[in-house]
């Protein structure tokens, strides 16, 4: 059985099975129940019939009882109440032997028993009403007398009659009520138990099945969807498979038109080769054109290096590259990679592939000379840089000694002349001398704190770079006559690594000296900003400026001008931070400097 048999036939087979089974019961029930009910009803229709002639039975016992009374009255006795008189006796009768052959046909029962002891004492009343009847017609025209006395007889026998037989009708009405009450009982059961039978279907029937045909239709839904999902994949993978088929017809045909390969043996005789590989051996016409080594462009140094290369890599790959020479190919070097492959019984076999890479080492070897030639220029321009530091170290010593000899060294020579002419003697003259004296030495100590602060202040070791720049451009204040504006928007006090500090310092102030000497600036605005990532210092003044683009990127010399500008970007860029130039003659000029700041 396949699974589309054991889906449909197994299990709605089963399930109709199940459903005719279920519905077969209920059926049956119905059928019973009704089959029942219908006979019990037929039962109290004829049960009715029996009531309706034992009440039809007083009627004719009281219609007998009128006519006989009529005979007794002073009217003649004519021929048609004798007929009545018979015709009632004579149905009466016949009514009261259908009521006592309807008893005997009922089941036995204690209500049969009751019934039959009231029937007997009707039938006792009746059976002697119908002997006085008969007495009464006999002497009625005989006798009168006799006849007056039966129908005396007979009106006082009567009512016994009478009572007796509503006993009977009574009991019974009874006796047809318990049998309808019997079968409400039985329709209630019946119905009971359709309802309970109808239940137990829906909740271990109906219910399962309806939960198991949803879960059968979900689980094929679901079967559906993935069939389609496998479709869509099969699809897919088989559009893949095509396309990689493609793909490797390319590559088949760009590795036979572009690659040299070919496959040996171990003693390195070819087995097959590809078209490139064949179109070298065709070419090169060598005597020994089935043996590879002898087809590669080696010489015999090679071709012995190449044999014991692949003889002591054992089944490993090699690679390897070597310098070529062809007679007939444009070829000058190759990379050969040599591939094992494990055949049967321990036979071993070489797939060799060869690169033409002559033009990839003519590249390397311009790119290696383009390095050396770089490096020679590194060298030179490194050279270079360490004999402009070397001026400008020997520039500024000069500087600090002629300020030294032209301002301290004077002042000196000076105070020492005055202290020379001195004469305890002349006391107006010595006191005035000795004023002069202390005016040269506070001048002397002014210079020798200037020409110190200029070398190292103490505020930016012990303060910081923001206070150092803040204290530099007060006394360059005092000292020129350039307004400088010192602004600070960074709330916190920074501190940064001494070298950090020292060279954001001596930027700043080279900015600030070339603006007060070159540029001839009245006004000069320092200021500092700050963000999350960046410290910026910016000195922007009012000189005659100057334009950038003349100004030459590294300076042979200190008669060349811009050994400033090139030690500021040196300095940043040691601490890798930039310098940025922005100037226009005769429109002032900005120098912004920016130094990030680590996380």
């Amino acid at each position: 059985m396949n699974s589309k048999e054991s889906l449909d036939d197994k299990t709605f087979s089963t399930l109709s099975k199940v459903y005719m089974i279920a519905l077969g019961f209920i059926a049956f029930l119905v059928i019973v129940t009704q089959v029942f009910i219908q006979g019990a009803l037929a039962n109290n229709d004829f049960d009715a019939q029996i009531i309706n002639i034992a009440g039809k039975q007083r009627m004719l016992s009281q219609k007998i009882s009128k006519t006989i009374l009529l005979w007794n009255s002073p009217l003649q006795i004519t021929r048609d109440n004798n007929n009545e008189l018979n015709n009632s006796l004579k149905e009466w009768s016949e009514a009261h032997t259908l009521l006592k052959n309807n008893l005997n046909t009922l089941p036995k029962s204690s209500r049969k028993t009751t019934l039959e002891n009231l029937f007997f004492e009707v039938n006792l009343e009746i059976n002697e009403l119908l002997v006085i009847s008969k007495k009464i017609q006999n002497s009625i025209h005989s006798d009168k007398i006799e006849a007056n006395k039966w129908i005396t007889a007979f009106i006082k026998k009567e009512p016994a009659f009478l009572n007796k037989m509503n006993d009977y009708v009574y009991a019974y009405e009874a006796y047809a009520s318990e049998k309808i009450n019997t079968i409400k009982r039985i329709e209630y059961i019946a119905f009971a138990l359709l309802f309970l039978l109808l239940l137990a279907e829906f909740f271990l029937l109906f219910r399962p099945a309806t939960s198991k045909i949803k879960t059968t239709i979900s689980e094929l839904i679901l079967s559906k969807d993935n069939a389609v999902k496998m479709a869509e994949k099969a699809n897919t993978a088989v559009k893949q498979k095509n396309e990689t088929l493609e793909e490797l017809q390319v590559l088949q045909k760009a590795i036979n038109q572009n690659l040299f390969f070919a496959r040996i043996d171990q003693d390195g005789t070819i087995i097959s080769s590809g078209k490139k590989m064949q179109e070298i051996i065709n070419r090169e016409k060598s005597n020994l054109k089935h043996i590879i080594y002898e087809n590669l462009g080696l010489n015999i140094l090679q071709q012995q290096e190449l044999k014991q290369l692949i003889n002591s890599q054992k089944g490993t790959i090699l690679n390897h590259e070597f310098e070529v020479s062809f007679k007939h190919t444009p070829i000058d070097w190759m990379d050969i990679s040599i591939f094992p492959i494990n055949k049967n019984k321990g036979i071993v076999e070489y797939l060799i592939v060869c690169l033409d890479i002559s033009k990839r080492k003519k590249a390397q070897n311009k790119i290696d000379i383009l390095r050396e030639d770089k490096i020679k220029t590194e060298s030179a321009i490194q050279k270079s840089k360490a004999s402009l530091i070397v001026e400008a170290q020997e520039e500024e010593r000069k500087r600090i000694a002629k300020d030294i000899h032209d301002s301290i060294g004077q002042m000196l020579t000076a105070l020492k002349f005055n202290i020379e002419s001195l004469d305890p003697t002349q006391n107006e003259k010595f006191i005035d001398k000795v004023d002069v004296l202390k005016e040269q030495t506070k001048n002397i100590i002014l210079g020798v704190r200037m020409a110190t602060f200029n070398l190292t202040p103490p505020e930016l070791l012990d303060y910081g770079v923001i206070t150092a720049i803040q204290k530099m451009t007060n006394q360059l204040n005092k000292f020129t006559k350039t307004e400088i504006i010192f602004e600070n928007n960074v709330e916190d006090n920074l501190r940064f690594e001494t070298l950090v500090e020292t060279n954001l310092y001596r930027v700043t102030q080279e900015s600030i000296n070339n603006a007060i000497k070159y540029a001839e600036a009245t006004y000069i605005l320092v200021s500092m900003k700050k963000t999350d990532q960046l410290l910026s210092i910016s000195i922007t003044d009012n000189g005659k400026g100057f334009d950038p683009s003349k100004m030459p990127k590294t300076p042979k010399d200190t008669s060349e001008g811009g050994m400033g500008l090139f030690f500021m970007k040196e300095r940043m860029e040691y601490i890798n931070g930039r310098v940025f130039l922005n100037s226009t003659p005769s429109s002032g000029t900005r120098v912004v400097i920016n130094y990030p700041i680590a996380e």
